[in-house]
């Protein structure tokens, strides 16, 4: 064998060996490249889960909140809306003309002891003297009076008596005004 087979031969081995060592190489590179492929698509994968996850998060706590706040606003109106009515009744009764205060004083006192002493505003002892026969023994600042003895007090004024129907009759109020 003479040195030009040998170099041939050495050549040949080193070209063989050489695409061993660049298909071994290029082997490894693709798998690396495959498995960087599948670890960056399962990372967006996560990624998408976990941001798809903390959005329906989100929504579950946003919109009830959102929601209440809708409703705390619409009842806060509905209690404004309420108190204004409330008011306008408080107001028409203010402006009564003296020949209906009189039939509800009358109305009032139809049912109430006969014995005690009477408080009532000073423009109404006038009109209550002409309905009862209660000694008047006081003033008060509010329409319509107050029944006193050691053993009882009957509050008539206006104001507690449209407060104690409007507690009681609330729920009719509200239906009317907001259904």
């Amino acid at each position: 064998m003479g040195l030009e087979d040998i170099l041939k031969q050495v050549e040949e081995t080193g070209r063989e060996r050489a695409a061993a060592i660049i298909k071994e190489t290029t082997n490894e590179v693709e798998s690396k490249m495959a498995e960087a492929r599948a670890n960056a698509e399962e990372a967006v994968a996560n990624i998408g889960t976990e941001s798809n996850r903390k959005i329906e998060q989100l929504r579950q706590q946003e919109i009830p909140s959102a929601e209440l706040e809708v409703k705390r606003s619409q009842l806060e109106m509905q209690k404004d809306l309420l108190m204004q009515t409330k008011k306008e009744v408080m107001s028409k009764l203010e402006d009564i003309k003296s020949s209906e205060l009189k039939k509800i004083y009358a109305s009032l006192l139809k049912d109430a002891p006969k014995k005690g002493k009477l408080l009532c505003r000073k423009q109404d002892k006038a009109l209550l003297k002409g309905i009862t026969k209660l000694s008047q023994s006081g003033e008060i600042d509010d329409l319509g009076f107050v029944i006193e003895s050691g053993d009882y007090r009957l509050d008539y004024r206006f104001s507690n008596l449209v407060e104690k129907y409007w507690q009681d009759n609330l729920p009719m109020v509200s239906e009317v005004l907001f259904s």
